[in-house]
């Protein structure tokens, strides 16, 4: 829990909130608020097999309240940690299926892009890959972990990485009737 709670290792608690609630309720482990996190691409979905097909949350093709309201594309609610472990599919386009790749997606994301990202023919990273490029400004460069830049000591080393996903499987109440 420290290495999720501390600002300069996981920063999880920043977005996944870790502190009993004011009404002294257990933690959430969300904040319930939308981030763009400029995920990669899942191209094993059938609608990103057009490239110019694109979920962009907030701001569409399903949703289309908030279609005129660009600073939102990209945006997706965090989801709570609880029962994290059991899910099996994360993010919103279901690109990762395990926690290690989960982790590794914030611990590398703007320190390694080139492990986090596919590369076009001539071996550019393609970057933010699945949003266009005129919203990559709504993606959170600014928050730790990614205010770092390409190049940086990555902020966790490989056996913190671990720590934190054996304390993400501690967030399991139990509850087999979940669906997870």
């Amino acid at each position: 829990m420290r290495l999720f709670n501390d600002p300069d290792k996981g920063n999880c608690a920043a977005c996944h909130l870790s502190q009993p609630t004011a009404d002294k309720l257990p933690p959430l482990f969300t904040d319930t608020e939308y981030e763009a996190l400029g995920v990669p691409r899942n191209r094993r979905l059938a609608a990103n097999r057009d490239p110019n097909h694109f979920d962009m949350g907030l701001c569409g093709p399903l949703r289309t309240d908030f279609a005129t309201q660009t600073q939102y594309c990209g945006m997706f609610l965090t989801p709570t940690l609880r029962n994290s472990a059991k899910r099996g599919v994360y993010f919103h386009n279901g690109v990762y299926h395990d926690l290690k790749q989960v982790v590794d997606f914030y611990n590398l994301r703007e320190v390694q892009p080139g492990a986090i990202y596919p590369h076009d023919a001539g071996g550019k990273i393609l970057k933010y890959d699945d949003l266009p490029a005129r919203y990559h400004a709504n993606i959170d460069v600014a928050d730790a972990p990614f205010d770092r830049k390409a190049g940086d000591k990555r902020p966790l080393s490989d056996a913190e990485v671990q720590d934190i996903i054996a304390f993400l499987r501690t967030l399991d109440d139990g509850d087999k009737a979940a669906g997870y």
